[in-house]
């Protein structure tokens, strides 16, 4: 009998801790679950906090890396004009003024005479263009106070047998026994008769072969406040655009958007004041040395051996939490713009290789 009762005992003893492993592992507490639902959701939280935080961010890398790209790609523009004006072909010497010009030439005047008699000033520019024809008016959108570059040149590669339709055209000689050095006219003139000197020569004259014909161009740089073509039109946004007017013979062309983002343009001219000149700009138009923001007067305008040019640029989108108290110096003049957009400004001094180096 107390064997029997030993073995039930052990028995039941077995049964009991069998049943209450299997009662604690058949599921959690309430209290175990809770605890599990708080740790869960701080967790996601702090990856929600993260995941925005991380979006924020990225918005930003993005904007900023458009903005800088906007920038450098404004500036490389206007330089690469800026590096070939007064490039006319052949030239060796500069075209003189006209003593008839006695004011700055009409950069929207497309008239044949003004474009040929603008030759010698290969570069000029405003302070602020809003007396200019062709940014007059609602569509140009022209932005006031900023200033609007003029360049003129010719084509650094096209050079063909015939005139380019719907330019300016420019045919230059190579042959001293031609009545004049170049010829500056519409595509449709019939006036580019010079010569080369090709096989079999210049002489005689009417042997050698005519002078290839090259595209010219009359280029005007503003800042715009619409990204469109027309500024005008229902529906033009508000993004400020860095665009191009291009004199042709049938007259102003309509504004191309070189590229958003660009709120200011401001320039400054290294001016060439040795006698004879040697080809270095001796005074900046920002410095004590010289009066006035602009070259002074038609001959100070065939100096201007250098520009540097100033360029702000923007993100198109605003920045939360972000208010733009900075003041930016362009040259000549310092802007607060304000707001919410992040903003950047870029300077680079860019030589005129042409008129420079024809006096070196």
């Amino acid at each position: 009998m107390s064997i029997c009762r030993c073995l039930d005992a052990r028995v039941g003893i077995g049964l009991g801790v069998i049943v209450g492993k299997r009662s604690r592992s058949a599921g959690f507490s309430l209290v175990e679950l809770m605890v599990a639902l708080a740790i869960a959701s701080l967790l996601l939280g702090a990856l929600a906090v993260m995941f925005v935080n991380t979006s924020i961010a990225r918005g930003e890398i993005d904007r900023t890396s458009r903005q800088i790209e906007s920038g450098r790609y404004a500036m490389q523009v206007m330089a690469d004009d800026v590096r070939n004006a007064g490039y006319y072909g052949a030239l060796n010497t500069a075209p003189a003024l006209p003593g008839s010009v006695t004011a700055l030439p009409d950069p929207c005047s497309s008239t044949t005479t003004t474009i040929q008699n603008s030759l010698a000033i290969p570069l000029q520019g405003y302070t602020d263009g809003s007396g200019l024809s062709c940014l007059s008016g609602g569509a140009a959108g022209y932005k006031a106070n900023t200033a609007v570059l003029v360049v003129r040149r010719a084509d650094t590669t096209i050079s063909n047998a015939a005139a380019t339709t719907g330019y300016f055209n420019i045919q230059v000689s190579g042959c001293a026994g031609d009545p004049i050095r170049y010829v500056l006219d519409t595509d449709t003139s019939g006036t580019f008769t010079l010569h080369s000197n090709g096989s079999p020569g210049c002489t005689p004259i009417t042997s050698a072969p005519l002078a290839k014909i090259t595209p010219y161009y009359q280029r005007i740089y503003y800042v715009s406040t619409c990204s469109g073509t027309d500024c005008s039109a229902s529906g033009a946004d508000s993004i400020p655009t860095l665009k191009r007017i291009d004199v042709t013979p049938s007259g102003a062309s309509t504004p191309k958007p070189v590229v958003d983002g660009i709120e200011n343009l401001q320039l400054d001219y290294g001016i060439d004041t040795s006698a004879p000149g040697d080809g270095s700009p001796d005074v900046y138009t920002n410095t004590t040395a010289h009066s006035g923001l602009t070259p002074a007067n038609l001959a100070e305008w065939q100096n201007v051996m250098s520009v540097r040019i100033y360029v702000l640029a923007r993100n198109l989108d605003t920045s939360s939490s972000f208010t733009d108290t900075k003041t930016y110096a362009l040259g000549p003049v310092s802007v607060t713009p304000g707001g919410s957009f992040r903003r950047h400004a870029y300077n680079q001094v860019v030589r005129l290789n042409n008129p420079s180096g024809r006096r070196e």
